[in-house]
């Protein structure tokens, strides 16, 4: 399944963005951020236009709680939609799924600039400390306001803590920072 369509949402650069292509495997892997049981009940939605969580149930051998934990948890980042309505004879209601594809770029957005955010918080507090550690496996390393009041003694094993660089942490955050804004 293939679905293309525009959007108006506004990109990380601040511009609009282009269209956005929806496939099988974009769709697996955003499911599989929420688990196996996700990949199921996507995958069975994918092929219908609307579905009970009953139905889901049977045809994916999942449990129906888990079905509808699953689907309620994908309701909640609009990935599937649902149509609520009530049976005549019981009185019950009845929820028929569907995927929303077109939310898609949404969500997807949405976890990039989560990611970028947290990216971009780490790189800031590593740039703005010094760090000091004991070098021994297992061991931390620490700010050097904690070494400090620690009097540069390792907590663990008691031995001297020391300078360490971190340039190498604050350059491979930059480049991921990079690779992400690309996308």
């Amino acid at each position: 399944m293939h679905i293309l369509f525009g959007s108006s949402a506004s990109c990380l650069s601040g511009g609009v963005s282009k269209l956005f292509l929806v496939d099988n495997e974009t769709l697996k892997k955003v499911a599989a951020l929420f688990g196996e049981d996700a990949v199921r009940v996507v995958e069975t939605l994918q092929g219908v236009d609307e579905i009970t969580d009953n139905e889901i149930a049977d045809k994916t051998q999942i449990r129906l709680n888990i079905v509808r934990k699953t689907l309620y948890r994908l309701y909640d980042h609009s990935i599937v939609a649902l149509r609520r309505s009530r049976d005549k004879e019981t009185g019950w209601f009845i929820f028929n799924w569907r995927l929303q594809p077109d939310q898609l770029e949404g969500f997807i957005l949405n976890q990039k600039r989560r990611v970028l955010e947290k990216l971009e918080t780490r790189l800031e507090y590593e740039k703005s400390h010094k760090f000091y550690t004991c070098q021994t496996p297992g061991c931390k390393r620490f700010p050097f306001e904690e070494a400090f009041e620690l009097l540069f003694k390792c907590p663990v094993c008691n031995k001297p803590m020391m300078h360490i660089n971190n340039d190498w942490i604050i350059e491979i955050l930059t480049k991921k920072i990079e690779q992400i804004k690309v996308l």
